[in-house]
């Protein structure tokens, strides 16, 4: 947040390459809010969802699916 949503992107992306922490629920949160920063909601809503689904956490995967509901297009 010091520089902006495209910069931690570049730091996820980063991270991405570790293969520890390429999987990791956290890190497609982190990626999802960056998206949701940048007002790329169809992605967004895309790694809050698969965040939610790698999580063993009950309250987090609500949180998570709670996200990506409310980026989803409204009909």
């Amino acid at each position: 947040m010091v520089h902006d949503p495209v910069a931690g992107l570049d730091l996820v992306r980063a991270l991405e390459t570790d293969s520890r922490m390429a999987r990791h629920h956290r890190l497609l949160a982190t990626r999802a809010h960056l998206l949701e920063l940048l007002g790329e909601h169809e992605a967004a809503a895309a790694a809050y969802r698969e965040a939610a689904g790698r999580t063993t956490s009950a309250p987090e995967r609500r949180h998570l699916s709670a996200r990506a509901h409310r980026l989803e297009p409204r009909l």
